[in-house]
């Protein structure tokens, strides 16, 4: 029992830590020049293709290999924790690895698909909903101000370093039912 209780809380403790990991990663590697590849690939071609308005949207085909990360980030990203992962293990005398490892691949797959939705709609349920609405209109408003709204799933980290842009402050997020229909003729 004790087991699945401190899997189950490392899992919820690195989902959370998983929001100031990525703001860290996305503000000081994917938009200053530290790292030539995150800094390129990020600030570069992705903002350079996405901007906002309709722009924000998948404009060829050719381009959807840029929504998404490459394949090997999250192995490459999960395996890096996995030492300290171990020695907080230690430490606390109690199994996290599996819960912490876990959390880390559902947030980035989280990250990688609500990303993906946002840059190509196609009217999915998920994005009818008030949750994804709201962040979807949070990232919109980073393609416009790049150093503000850095969290994509859990927007947590923004709020707490001050990164993040009120509602009332945003731009207005471009017509997804729009963006589908854009989305429709380019894809099918």
């Amino acid at each position: 029992m004790s087991f699945y209780i401190s899997e189950l809380t490392a899992f919820a403790a690195f989902f959370v830590y998983g929001s100031f990991f990525e703001w860290t990663l996305h503000k000081y590697l994917m938009h200053q020049p530290r790292w030539k590849y995150p800094f390129r690939a990020h600030a570069l071609v992705h903002h350079g293709l996405f901007r906002t308005g309709t722009d924000y949207f998948l404009s060829d085909k050719k381009y959807m290999r840029k929504v998404r990360f490459a394949w090997w980030n999250a192995p490459l990203i999960i395996a890096l924790h996995v030492p300290a992962i171990l020695l907080i293990q230690h430490l606390v005398g109690a199994p996290i690895l599996a819960g912490a490892c876990a959390a880390m691949a559902v947030y980035y797959a989280l990250y990688e698909y609500l990303h993906y939705c946002m840059h190509i709609p196609m009217g999915r349920r998920l994005e009818q909903t008030r949750w994804f609405r709201w962040l979807d209109a949070h990232h919109h408003m980073h393609h416009k101000r790049h150093l503000n709204n850095l969290n994509v799933v859990l927007p947590l980290a923004d709020a707490v370093f001050g990164s993040l842009i009120s509602a009332k402050k945003r731009i207005p997020a471009p017509d997804r039912q729009q963006g589908a229909y854009r989305m429709e003729a380019l894809l099918g």
